[in-house]
């Protein structure tokens, strides 16, 4: 039974079952009640029809026979009786064996194993003084055995209905549950098969089958979700040990040699020896820079769920921050007022933000300009420009991939625009790179695709 089409077979059966039950209990109830007024009715009127004849036999002391009524008798298989005290004086129709004396009235009683139903009435005549009694008895066998074929014909008819509502109800349930099966069908295919991105049909079949299988798809789509974020951490990891494993060795092998040449040679000059411990300085730094860029693409890459973020409260924050590392740098900003809301993950506008400043600052000219502008609209975009050297042409799309550098001073990790980009696919935005016709270096524009 734990099949749902079984289930509802047997529950719809039991309740007809019932009902069937009920309704043939209350019909052979009733076509009793009926029969048996019927009876006790030609009883009494066959008791009012007899009493003439009685009552002449009464007074003439002789039987006065009534072929009519002989005949009523012997078919319906009734007996008549006309007593006198306790002495019979009228016996017949069907014979009837001995019995207590009956009361007045209708009654029903036994003896030897068949059941009567009698009649019992005073003849009227006020000179008999109640003495003479009239008894009309009849057989209860053929009403008793008419209810018993009744009953047998109505739990034969109830059987019968019942196994065919059972097979009507279970052939009814396989068109009924179609539509669950079709789900279970599809369901059990994505899970052999693992392909999250499919989704079960939720155009066919019931309203409440329609809104399990809507359900259904809403569940993939949180579990594809669920597993893209993951793959991405995942990937995340592998590719943070990868660049770091590669990009770690130059700093760290240069660290080494140097701490090596520091620990063999006791005896350098003081000059030598600074010139050493600075080169090694610079290294430690360049590794520093190097694992904040790593971990801030391995969580990048793990970006959580997109909010609406004002895109003018970040950049002034990140100006901020910016001024405060390169005092010397001239800044310019121009953020329009009101709100500027983008769909965005704040700690990534920011980073993307942080990296086009340090950019602009450690590219631009000592002690240079650097301008930051925010255009609102259905479409932001921001735009930072410097007045150092430029970017090539050649090299405007090269510079977006990891531990790519322009120049041979080997500055910097390589990996500031490669977050920029990183960032701006995560947002859904573009970003470009000219010359600025105001200042002449490079010219960074980030586009998004709309406001929230």
């Amino acid at each position: 039974m734990r099949s749902l089409r079984a289930r509802l077979t047997l529950g719809v059966t039991a309740v007809l079952a019932a009902v069937l039950a009920l309704s043939g209990w209350l019909a052979a109830r009733d076509v009793d009640r009926s029969e048996r007024a019927a009876l006790d009715d030609r009883l009494v009127r066959t008791a009012e029809l007899s009493g003439a004849t009685a009552l002449e036999a009464v007074q003439e002391e002789l039987p006065s026979a009534d072929d009519r009524l002989d005949a009523v008798l012997s078919a319906t298989r009734t007996s008549l009786r006309l007593v006198l005290g306790d002495a019979p004086l009228i016996e017949t129709g069907d014979p009837v064996p001995g019995h207590r004396r009956l009361s007045r009235g209708l009654s029903t009683f036994a003896s030897g194993g068949v059941r009567y139903r009698a009649y019992v009435s005073d003849l009227r005549d006020p000179s008999l003084g109640g003495l003479a009694r009239l008894e009309l008895t009849t057989r209860l066998t053929a009403l008793e055995e008419r209810q018993e074929r009744l009953r047998n014909r109505l739990l034969l008819i109830g059987l019968l209905a019942v196994l065919l509502a059972a097979a009507g109800v279970s052939a009814a349930g396989g068109v009924v549950l179609r539509p669950l099966r079709r789900l279970r069908a599809a369901t059990a295919r994505i899970a052999s098969e693992d392909d999250l991105d499919r989704r079960v049909p939720a155009d066919r079949g019931p309203t409440e089958t329609r809104a399990l299988a809507a359900s259904f798809n809403a569940m993939l789509a949180r579990l594809r979700r669920s597993a893209a974020d993951r793959e991405r951490a995942i990937d995340a990891t592998r590719r943070f040990a990868a660049d770091a494993g590669h990009e770690l060795r130059t700093p760290l092998t240069s660290i080494q040699a140097r701490l090596d040449a520091l620990a063999r040679h006791p005896d350098e000059p003081a000059e030598r020896r600074t010139h050493m411990a600075t080169e090694a300085l610079a290294q430690q730094r360049r590794l520093g820079a190097l694992l904040d860029g790593l971990q801030a693409l391995a969580r990048g890459d793990a970006t959580p769920a997109l909010e609406p973020v004002d895109l003018g409260d970040v950049v002034d924050a990140a100006v901020a921050a910016a001024r405060d590392r390169h005092p010397a740098t001239r800044w310019a900003t121009d953020v329009p007022d009101g709100r500027t809301a983008v769909d965005g993950w704040e700690p990534g506008l920011r980073s993307l933000l942080d990296n086009l400043l340090e950019n602009a600052a450690r590219h631009g000219r000592p002690g240079g300009e650097v301008r930051v502008a925010l255009r609102g609209g259905s479409a932001p975009e921001l735009v930072v420009e410097d007045d150092g050297p430029g970017v090539p042409e050649d090299d405007r799309e090269r510079i977006f991939a990891p531990f790519a550098r322009l120049g041979e001073d080997g500055a910097g990790s390589g990996l500031g625009l490669a977050i920029v980009a990183q960032q701006a696919r995560h947002h859904g935005a573009t970003v470009g790179v000219d010359r600025s016709p105001a200042l002449g270096g490079a010219r960074f524009s980030v586009r998004f695709a709309g406001a929230a």
